[in-house]
Formats: C-alpha cells, sequence, structure tokens
C-alpha cells in the first residue's frame, strides 16, 4: 500500500436519492423487500471477496477512481453509518442525523492504506451487523424517521434501500 496519498478523487454531487423507489439503470439495483433486506446484506457482503482478494486491490484503475479497496472500506462505513442510523430512529422520534462526508472519511481514514483482508472481515461483520437489526424491523418501524441538516427526511425503509444500493453500486464500480 502506498504511503504517500494518492490524488483525491472528485466527488459526485449526484442526488442518488432517485435509486430508493426506482432502482439504478447503471448498475442494476432494484429496492429489495423490505423482509428480505437482512439477509440481503449479508449474501452481498460475501460478494467483496473476490475484488479485496485481488492482487491489484490497492490499485486505482485509473486517475480519480477509487480502488477496489477503497471502495470495499467506503461500504464497510456506510454500513456501520446504516446501522447506528437506524439505531437511531428506533430509539428515537425523528433524531437529527449528523453530516456524513464519505469523501472527507475516505482522506481523514487513509482508505488506500486499509489492510485488504482487514477491510473485507470488517465489512463483513458490519453486514451481519446492519443486517440482524434490520432484521428486528417489523410493521411500523420501518416508517420511522431520521432528518438530515439539509431538513431532508429518511424513513427506515428508504435509509436501507440507500445503503443498499451503496453496496450494489460499488459491486458494479469494482466489476463483481
Amino acid at each position: 500500500m502506498s504511503a504517500v496519498p494518492p490524488p483525491p478523487v472528485p466527488g459526485d454531487d449526484r442526488d442518488w436519492t432517485f435509486v430508493i423507489t426506482d432502482g439504478c439503470g447503471e448498475c442494476g439495483f432494484r429496492p429489495v423487500p423490505v423482509a428480505e433486506l437482512s439477509d440481503w446484506f449479508v449474501e452481498r457482503s460475501s460478494r467483496w471477496r473476490e475484488p479485496l482478494t485481488r492482487d491489484e486491490v490497492a490499485e486505482r484503475p485509473e486517475p480519480g477512481v477509487w480502488s477496489a479497496l477503497e471502495y470495499g472500506r467506503h461500504v464497510q462505513d456506510m454500513l456501520v453509518l446504516l446501522k447506528d442510523r437506524v439505531y437511531a430512529m428506533l430509539a428515537e422520534q425523528t433524531p437529527m442525523l449528523a453530516d456524513w462526508d464519505g469523501d472527507a472519511q475516505a482522506v481523514e481514514l487513509e482508505y488506500w492504506k486499509a489492510d485488504p483482508l482487514k477491510t473485507l472481515v470488517e465489512l463483513q461483520r458490519a453486514a451481519v451487523r446492519a443486517g440482524t437489526l434490520l432484521g428486528s424491523v417489523s410493521g411500523v418501524d420501518w416508517e420511522r424517521t431520521g432528518l438530515r441538516s439539509d431538513g431532508m427526511s429518511f424513513t427506515v425503509a428508504a435509509m436501507s434501500q440507500y445503503i443498499a444500493h451503496e453496496m450494489e453500486h460499488h459491486l458494479h464500480d469494482v466489476g463483481a
């Protein structure tokens, strides 16, 4: 792994919330029935084994595009974020969800230096934890809400679909 920070990856400022209901034509994601989300996250996490064990795991395919390692580390963090946010939405009435900047997180935690096998283990562990929590959600709790600082409201179901798309889209990005 390189000790020198690679050039920054340009941020993606597209509004991806459409995938919650419409899916994504780019990666093929389709919204997952909420009753299947728990198992879905765990199953999809196993698909990260191949990209995270490649010889070139830390190599960027081109400048300005994350490596499989960086994408895997990002997905790991998104799964932790999902668990934390869903937990907050279940525990509190309409909590304010802390801002999260994935690009800043990548730089702060030096994703490019991560250990690929540790990333795989932690990604799968985070998927199990998120999946276990989602497996405990039922009925009207799927509609419990949280607010982002910009005022946008997410339900437990919508947040779960959004992060499911993140996982699927980044599997597509790494060719898995």
